[in-house]
């Protein structure tokens, strides 16, 4: 027996190492980020992890065992593109260093929950100078506090919910990010774009000839049939034309020149209003004729060449409730939380369940702004927050009794509980005690329809095992997704009749049956009736 038990242990091993090579590929084949030279900081949310130039050798014997005890977001692979033989190969020197780490910290490469990006130091001349570029690998990961840090940061909090009129953003963790795209939008420097009505990207001259040229139909027709179509199109945020409609009756071999040279037209340059794309509509008039010197020639609501939107989305109504739209309120209110809060259904009598462990507190503070956005159609009949034990060491945390379970049934009391819970409960391992916060609240709570579950992407659930206790329909929604949904929040969504609520939109679960595939984002997940794997594909492998 015990043979059989190692030869099945060796099986599994291999098993994972090859699924992991095959990860390891598909990285190495995104884009490189090219930089001069990177400039690497003392921080408490980095973690070097250096090799030397030119040599495959990497240090990671003193630190892996601290970095399996830290939640990784994002791991920075950087080398240089100086080269002094002409055959030297650099991918090939990826591969072993790629290898290096798989053997030593296999956790990783495995995970779907840490995004990768490859930087390029473009800065190197000589060997010499090579010497002083960091090589290697750098991961990122929720800070390492001290316990004074961590009270400063929910005092911090706590002075937020006194009054939620700021913007409370946490500060950023990725110490390269700023270097490697100062030019895109981050927590700290979001991007302002101004107001803008929808346009055919390269002006209305472009579009002229994309139309003369694209018009094409029987030559016999158009000589008989020169005239102006009139069409409405809606263009969404994406720029993508969603619809085109004729606004009056024409021949149908019009109608299919129309529609082949329109589809064919490249995205357009979305509406924007506070800095948000928006879905917009708009009218435009095409001449379909034989002539070369008309035919596409065309009236946008009675004027030529101008572009005028004839409906467009007003305001986002979450934009306006505070009167502002700062680039960092428009960020705010674009959380998960935010986003989640304003989509659920307000007939239903909500108890809220919420993991207040690790880097919650700016997931907190975006629950205390959409309150406050939303006192007249609030229906929670109660809050609960919990910290995953008090403190408790881990060798004492027992499956359905490890605690640190708070609930309020007064919202004026949610601040003062939720501080405290945090206070109370340094967070610890990454593994949390849902489910027992779900069965505590179900025992509390005898009035909620159904409770809602603010869960942390990147804790684990510790106590999945006591799912089938659990009576109440739970929604779960996610906070923290970089890469793949946790399949153990969408085993809560899918065994209570519950949906998840990702990026802003409900999915639903009860009726996805055994062998079928659920598609989020850019990821899919395979449902064998009892669990959730997420698929290996070459994009999610890289887009994470």
């Amino acid at each position: 027996m015990k043979i059989i038990l190692s030869i099945l242990f060796l099986f599994s091993v291999q098993l994972i190492l090859s699924q992991n090579e095959r990860r390891i590929e598909n990285i190495l084949k995104q884009d490189r980020t090219e930089i001069d030279k990177v400039e690497l900081s003392t921080s408490n949310s980095a973690t070097l992890i250096p090799s030397t130039f030119a040599q495959n050798e990497v240090a990671f014997k003193k630190s892996i065992d601290e970095l399996r005890e830290l939640t990784i977001v994002k791991v920075y692979y950087v080398y240089t593109k100086y080269r002094k033989s002409p055959s030297f190969n650099q991918k090939a020197l990826d591969r072993k260093r790629f290898k290096q780490l798989n053997a030593s910290f296999p956790e990783i490469i495995e995970s779907n929950y840490v995004e990768w990006e490859i930087v390029e130091q473009i800065g190197c001349s000589s060997p010499e100078m090579g010497r002083t570029f960091f090589h290697g690998f750098v991961f990122i990961h929720r800070p390492i506090q001290s316990e004074e840090e961590r009270l400063a940061e929910i005092k911090r909090l706590e002075e937020y919910l006194k009054n939620p009129t700021d913007v409370y953003l946490q500060p950023n963790i990725d110490i390269l990010e700023e270097q490697l795209k100062p030019s895109e939008s981050t927590a700290t420097t979001p991007v302002i774009i101004p107001d803008q009505d929808a346009r055919y990207p390269e002006g209305p001259d472009a579009m002229l000839e994309f139309l003369k040229k694209e018009l094409r139909t029987d030559e016999i027709a158009l000589k008989r049939d020169d005239q102006w179509v009139k069409t409405h199109l809606k263009i969404d945020e994406n720029g993508v034309i969603s619809d085109l409609t004729f606004l009056e009756e024409c021949p149908q071999r019009v109608k299919y020149a129309v529609i082949g040279a329109i589809y064919t037209m490249p995205n357009w340059e979305p509406a924007y209003r506070d800095s948000l794309p928006i879905k917009s509509e708009l009218d435009l008039e095409v001449r379909v004729s034989y002539s070369p010197n008309v035919n596409g020639m065309y009236l946008i609501n009675g004027d030529r060449p101008t572009l005028e939107q004839v409906i467009l989305e007003e305001k986002p109504s979450d934009l306006t409730e505070f009167g502002g739209s700062s680039p960092q309120e428009i960020f705010m209110k674009q959380m998960p939380i935010y986003k989640g809060l304003s989509i659920i259904d307000k007939n239903e009598r909500t108890a809220l369940v919420m993991d207040v462990t690790g880097s919650m507190s700016e997931h907190v503070a975006n629950l205390k702004r959409w309150i406050k956005g939303h006192q007249d159609s609030l229906n929670f009949t109660s809050f609960t927050f919990f910290n995953d034990g008090d403190d408790k060491p881990t060798r004492k945390k027992k499956i359905g009794s490890t605690g640190g379970i708070y609930t309020t049934f007064r919202i004026l009391s949610m601040d003062g509980l939720v501080t405290e819970t945090m206070r109370r409960g340094s967070g610890g391992e990454r593994p949390e005690s849902d489910i027992e916060a779900l069965l505590h609240t179900e025992n509390k709570d005898s009035l909620c329809d159904v409770i809602l579950l603010v869960g942390d992407n990147y804790s684990e659930v510790r106590d999945l095992e006591l799912l089938t206790k659990v009576r109440v329909r739970v929604n779960v929604l996610v906070c923290s997704v970089k890469g793949s949904i946790r399949p153990d929040y969408l085993l809560i969504a899918k065994n209570t009749g519950g949906y998840i609520i990702y990026n802003g939109e409900r999915i639903e679960l009860k009726n996805l049956q055994r062998g079928e595939i659920l598609s989020i984002g850019s990821y899919q997940y395979d449902y064998n009736g009892k669990t959730f794997q997420v698929r290996e594909t070459k994009e999610s492998t890289t887009r994470m």
